[in-house]
């Protein structure tokens, strides 16, 4: 792209109506783009929309759940002719919200198909990014990283299922898939002119970051290990996907950025 904003161009932001999404949505309708907006409840995306309407260009909405396989054809659908000139996939699932076979097929089986589908319509100076967790950094092993290499094209996660018997295993292994898939499909994007990357974010200030801090002890453990000594905030992540789909990011492509306030640095990852 040429320009340095999005004004006028369709931006795809997934988990629209949560903390995350719904701070990458604002950023870019006050740039001017077009948004199609996309989450669950219809309820939420409606209002969501109608607090962007006079900062956007325009705002559509898509409710439906993105697991689904039909997902990524109504995502099309939506945006009928126009090219993407962005896309930032936030939806996902904590360990707090579900057992582990369906944190892997939401987490990676769904954004492996709306990638494939998506990526044709990439407009050239384009990028997707995608949302990983610091989480993925903290499951190393030569048996993991075999698996997560070994998985295939339109094959889905069944490689690595047999590792994700609990939600607590299945959210850092469906992670680090994302992480993989990422650049895995930096080849496929390039060819395209377009760009693919992930964030990994620490721990956020969102609605999800709190039920997993009441949930789980680790959490605070962590908090206490980082440098900055604070959760991060949605609109820290929202900035960091923003500059990714910025001209002023436009030789990164097919890499994972850590926006954990120097945690895993700290844990010595």
């Amino acid at each position: 792209m040429t320009s340095s904003t999005l004004k006028g161009r369709l931006a795809v932001v997934t988990g629209a109506t949560g903390g995350m999404g719904s701070a990458v949505a604002g950023l870019f309708a006050d740039q001017g783009a077009q948004l199609l907006l996309c989450d669950l409840n219809q309820e939420r995306l409606e209002q969501a929309a109608a607090a962007l309407k006079d900062r956007a260009e325009r705002v559509e909405i898509l409710a439906h759940d993105l697991a689904a396989e039909d997902f990524p054809a109504r995502v099309l659908a939506a945006i009928g002719e126009r090219e993407i000139g962005a896309l930032v996939h936030t939806a996902g699932l904590s360990p707090t919200m579900a057992d582990g076979p369906r944190i892997l097929t939401v987490n990676y089986d769904a954004t492996e198909r709306l990638v494939e589908a998506v990526r044709p319509r990439m407009a050239a100076g384009s990028c997707a990014v995608l949302i990983s967790s610091s989480s993925a950094h903290l499951v190393v092993s030569p048996e993991i990283d075999a698996a997560l290499k070994a998985l295939k094209p339109g094959e889905g996660s069944a490689a690595i299922a047999h590792m994700a018997t609990t939600p607590q295993a299945a959210y850092p292994l469906s992670k680090r898939a994302v992480i993989q898939l990422v650049a895995r499909q930096a080849g496929p994007f390039g060819q395209r002119q377009a760009r693919i990357a992930s964030i990994s974010p620490g721990l956020i200030e969102t609605g999800m970051g709190k039920a997993e801090q009441a949930a789980s002890p680790q959490v605070d453990q962590m908090l206490a290990r980082t440098p900055l000594e604070r959760f991060g905030r949605a609109d820290e992540i929202a900035s960091a996907a923003v500059f990714l789909c910025s001209p002023a990011a436009s030789y990164i492509s097919g890499c994972d950025l850590r926006v954990d306030g120097g945690m895993l640095a700290a844990l010595g990852f």
